[in-house]
């Protein structure tokens, strides 16, 4: 079934192909893409902000350096263990953002504002499974899996028994962000974000150091900020609903936005009776958005294999191993705003038709990326200590431990970020399953087969920077691959 037709909708008269309505009628390719991608781009700078505040409370919490490489250790982990839970979360806003996306290309609002409210009640659902999945696997995946010092473990299973609740309510926020997004409006989910993030530190700052609670503190402060947003986002849409029903004055969005002219985009809104489950439309959501999470699953595997090799090497590497990782989310913080840009438009630009203004934005984007995030490479390469030192409050080997993982950086970026866009793009337009494939390929044969044989046979040469290393060739590959399928375009005529 080629783009455009049938079930996803023809390009309604009036509508000329590769056209977009809306705010980014007229607009250029970069125009587009910087309109889009500003607002995630401000969210993820709140979102690295309030994950950095987390771990430098964390870490402040030591009163001696042994204790601070256990805290720091502790916190890490949980990090991978939440990453478990928000699997089906995932999975929902792909689905979600690949089908509004079209749908709004295609100009059939009515089928994309069904969509958003069904991944609204989706969401809640994954949220509610991830919640209990995560409390019920915290203690073996901790304990069992995992190689920590008895404090380190006790830091991650306190943090872990309270924090796993915050997937009921980011089940609602993540789904119905993503269909926003698929839609064109990257300002609310901003300022829904920027509403959790601030919270998250507020109410933790309030809790550690006001209440005088230990990381328990830290996994109410992000209940609290994503409770309170959840909140927050379903009155914004509900206010938008009644603002529509006087607008529309009983007809559907389509009839209505067909006379306003191809500019209009009406805005998704809340409406109980398209909340009520069709598994049916759900079914079709995950069908997308299922192999991403079969693909993060994947992944969660493999990286919790990486994770116990570096718990090995002790609690300064695990905790250096953490850091780095928060380094590294400073560059993502460009890259992942582009993507989002770059997914949203390639689904939209298939919506109207036009295949190749959807090949030309992933281009673009990745050109964007990887000026961005390479600079930062190089800005990491030179003042290592500067930006380890942020993070490793008083522990001299934690700031060991992370200088010469950051300095890798320099090599990894470019290719991390090519790699990031092209996946990013390709889900945009649901194609997912291939994705997954290349994902799974390369990161078994490089992140499990290799290491595994690795540790094998010289068991005592494994660092964290040669790990690190290895990571670096494995996003090499991938990106060779990537560019091969995007080049192909078979996914410009997937069907969503």
């Amino acid at each position: 079934m080629s783009i455009g037709d049938g079930r996803e909708g023809k390009v309604r008269a009036g509508m000329v192909k590769g056209r977009l309505g809306g705010k980014l009628a007229g607009m250029s390719l970069p125009r587009q893409i910087v309109t889009i991608a500003l607002w995630p781009l401000l969210e993820q700078v709140m979102s690295f902000i309030c994950a950095s505040t987390s771990l430098v409370l964390a870490t402040g919490m030591g009163s001696n350096e042994h204790m601070t490489t256990q805290i720091a250790s502790g916190i890490g982990i949980t990090g991978y263990v939440l990453w478990l839970g928000f699997l089906m979360q995932g999975a929902v806003g792909m689905g979600a953002t690949a089908i509004v996306s079209r749908m709004t290309g295609a100009r059939r609002f009515s089928a994309a504002n069904y969509t958003a409210n069904q991944a609204a009640m989706l969401g809640l659902l994954a949220g509610l499974l991830s919640a209990i999945l995560m409390y019920a696997t915290a203690d073996f995946l901790v304990t069992s899996v995992l190689q920590l010092s008895d404090f380190a473990r006790e830091v991650a299973l306190r943090y872990m028994h309270t924090g796993c609740w915050v997937a009921v309510f980011s089940g609602i926020v993540f789904a119905v962000n993503a269909a926003l997004r698929g839609s064109g409006d990257t300002k609310t989910p901003f300022i829904i974000m920027v509403l959790v993030d601030g919270l998250n530190i507020v109410f933790s700052i309030i809790l550690v150091y006001g209440c005088g609670l230990f990381v328990e503190g830290l996994a109410l402060g992000l209940i609290g900020g994503m409770a309170v947003a959840a909140a927050v986002l379903l009155g914004i849409l509900a206010r938008r609903a009644r603002r529509m029903k006087q607008t529309l004055q009983g007809k559907n969005p389509d009839e209505y936005a067909a006379e306003q002219g191809e500019s209009y985009v009406p805005p998704l809104f809340l409406r109980l009776s398209s909340m009520r489950p069709d598994w049916r439309e759900m079914y079709r959501i995950l069908s997308i958005g299922l192999p991403q999470a079969m693909e993060v699953a994947g992944i969660w595997l493999i990286q919790i294999y990486v994770l116990r090799i570096i718990s090995s090497l002790g609690d300064a590497a695990v905790g250096a191993h953490n850091i780095a990782i928060r380094i590294e989310s400073l560059s993502f913080l460009p890259g992942f705003a582009i993507g989002m840009a770059g997914a949203t438009l390639v689904g939209q630009y298939l919506g109207t038709g036009s295949a190749r203004m959807a090949l030309a934005t992933v281009r673009k984007c990745v050109r964007y990326s990887v000026v961005f995030m390479g600079a930062m490479g190089v800005v990491f390469y030179l003042f290592p200590e500067f930006f380890g030192g942020i993070f490793a409050g008083n522990s001299r080997e934690l700031l060991d431990a992370v200088v010469p993982v950051v300095q890798v950086f320099l090599i990894a970026e470019p290719f991390y970020a090519a790699m990031l866009i092209i996946k990013m793009c390709l889900r945009g337009a649901g194609y997912t399953r291939r994705v997954m494939l290349v994902s799974f390929g390369c990161m078994g044969f490089f992140r499990f087969l290799c290491l595994v044989i690795w540790n094998a046979l010289w068991p005592e040469s494994i660092t964290l920077t040669g790990i690190w290393i290895l990571i670096t060739v494995d996003m090499a590959v991938e990106y060779l691959l990537l560019t091969h399928m995007l080049h192909g375009l078979k996914w410009t005529r997937k069907r969503v």
